[in-house]
């Protein structure tokens, strides 16, 4: 791994410290030959590998005085196709910390091109992956702004301090290069089961070390069923930077994504501590759960083929395409008729017109549900700031509306 990561580095890294816990391999030649490279080793001296790394990654930037400092690992390759461009840009408009979009890399066997004169480097060889949040980390950031990063054990979240200034969006790719085929996933996550100490064992850090070899077959088959093109490399080279999270985004400011209630109805997904847009936007969708009450992935499917896609998630169909043709995002809403009685133009949406007044009683989705009466019928339902019409479907066994209708 290490050719594929100095090729990959050496095109915009000016110095290298790499922290080595007692490498049997050709690791350490291979290091002390580079002119770049500060080679430091580390014990473990406690209770846990997982918590010594993770001290270490807050604490051996200390003291730089780069203007930008990466903290990785060797089988983790941060790509943006203008790097050096992108990070000037950053430090013109005052970020000092970037987080990355995660993906877990996939292919057959792990890749070899010694048989080219031209030494590729490993995006352009491996250019399949699954999107993994636990890899959209806080990777590049500014020493002299940053004071504590607060890495958790593993270094998947981190809650930084000093002057922390965010992107508006991200445009960088955290490409972890371990599922290059079921072989090298093993052998790797053999190594790596003899660091671990007891309280890694104890507090599950490092779980995938311990998994049996057809246990991780079983993960690597289930990646490869998840992977795909990644934005920005491969086929999919042509895609910009800015829009490798384009459908989060999407998601994230229609306004149409309900915390609460998918929290609230996917209790798998709170007690997993996952991001729950997140988990939506690349689980989510693909299993039929619904980003809130009123839009329904399946449904949507089924009725609309023509303005929705198998690969694509079904609410950004719907709000770029779907909704502008008077599709109705279940049988709870009635698109049309919402956007004629409130004067909704073409370019506006009907449901993010609704969506935030839901729970006033005064607006309703459906021309067949009297949403005046039913409040003063059951006038603790707005008092208790629930959603009229969510709760009136909850408590009645028919449904209101119908496909048919639209």
């Amino acid at each position: 791994m290490l050719p594929f990561f100095f090729r990959h580095y050496d095109r915009f890294v000016d110095r290298y410290f790499i922290y080595d816990n007692g490498s049997t391999d050709q690791s350490i030649p291979i290091l002390k030959s580079h002119p770049r490279v500060e080679l430091f080793h580390f014990d473990v001296t406690g209770d846990s590998f997982i918590d010594e790394e993770r001290r270490l990654g807050d604490t051996i930037w200390k003291g730089s005085d780069a203007d930008w400092v990466i903290v990785t690992d060797i089988d983790e390759h941060i790509y943006h196709p203008g790097i050096m461009d992108y990070l000037q840009r950053c430090k013109e408009r005052g970020v000092t910390a970037i987080q990355t979009i995660g993906f877990e890399m996939i292919s057959e066997v792990f890749p070899n091109d010694a048989s080219t004169r031209r030494k590729r480097l490993l995006v352009d060889l491996v250019t399949q992956g699954a999107r993994s949040v636990g890899h959209d980390r806080l990777c590049i950031f500014d020493p002299q702004a940053i004071t504590e990063t607060n890495f958790n054990p593993g270094r998947h979240k981190a809650y930084p301090q000093g002057r922390v200034v965010w992107p508006e969006y991200p445009e960088v790719l955290l490409l972890h290069f371990k599922q290059l085929g079921v072989d090298y996933t093993a052998v790797r996550s053999a190594e790596l089961k003899q660091g671990l100490r007891p309280r890694d064992v104890e507090q599950g850090w490092g779980f995938q070390y311990l998994w049996s070899t057809s246990e991780i077959r079983e993960n690597w088959e289930k990646l490869k069923g998840l992977s795909g093109p990644v934005p920005g490399l491969g086929s999919l080279k042509h895609v910009q930077p800015v829009d490798y999270c384009r459908e989060e985004r999407i998601v994230r400011l229609s306004g149409l994504f309900d915390r609460q209630w998918y929290l609230a109805n996917y209790p798998d997904v709170e007690s997993s501590d996952a991001d729950p847009l997140l988990h939506f936007c690349i689980h989510g969708w693909k299993e039929g759960r619904k980003p809130n009450f009123y839009f329904d992935p399946e449904w949507y499917c089924l009725n609309y083929p023509g303005l929705s896609s198998k690969v694509r998630n079904p609410l950004v169909d719907y709000l770029t395409r779907g909704e502008e043709a008077d599709a109705w995002p279940s049988p709870c809403f009635n698109t049309p008729w919402y956007r004629q009685v409130h004067g909704i133009s073409p370019s506006d949406s009907p449901l993010r017109h609704y969506f935030p007044n839901r729970k006033s009683g005064i607006l309703t989705p459906l021309p067949e549900f009297d949403v005046a009466a039913f409040c003063r019928s059951h006038p603790e339902v707005i008092a208790a700031g629930e959603d009229p019409f969510e709760h009136y479907c909850l408590g009645t066994v028919s449904k209101v509306g119908a496909a048919e209708d639209r």
